[in-house]
């Protein structure tokens, strides 16, 4: 009979083996469980197939969202290339050193991404002061630019 006995041991220890890797295994699935509920709070929500299916429905939502964001800002974007972008300014005296006025007279370029808007000239004199606007189009104008809006639009430019 010493083959039974033998067999009975190795019988148990294999029940003994197997014993311990149910128990491992039970403790590892009820810390996965445990992790699961922390993360969807099925409690609250239901069934974690429920939990599940309404994050897929809140991703779907987030990313029509996210694409209707795409559409505006590639709107805004478009607009903004004719917002004015680049300014340049620059003070001086016309009338030369001997006129007492200073440097009140002024030209600032106001342009867009394409070197497309206006230029604005202010005149001071002792008289009075005039003031003139231009169009700009591509960085040039087609009208006779003084030495000083000139130079106003180039500060524009300049990059």
């Amino acid at each position: 009979m010493p083959d039974s006995n033998l067999i009975l041991i190795i019988l148990a220890a294999a029940f003994g083996i197997l014993l311990l890797w149910v128990v491992f295994l039970t403790y590892r699935q009820q810390k996965m469980y445990k992790r699961a509920s922390e993360i969807f709070d099925t409690s609250k929500n239901g069934d974690i197939y429920q939990v599940l299916k309404k994050y897929l429905e809140e991703a779907k939502e987030i990313e029509s969202y996210a694409k209707k964001l795409e559409i505006e800002m590639a709107k805004v974007s478009k607009k903004m290339q004719k917002s004015i972008q680049k300014i340049g300014f620059i003070r001086y005296n016309p009338f030369g050193k001997n006129d007492t006025g200073g440097n009140q007279s002024f030209s600032i370029a106001l342009l867009d991404n394409d070197n497309c808007g206006f230029v604005i000239t202010s005149m001071h004199a002792r008289e009075g002061t005039r003031i003139y606007a231009k169009s700009v189009s591509d960085g040039k104008s087609t009208n006779t630019l003084s030495n000083e809006e000139v130079e106003a639009i180039k500060k524009a430019t300049k990059e």
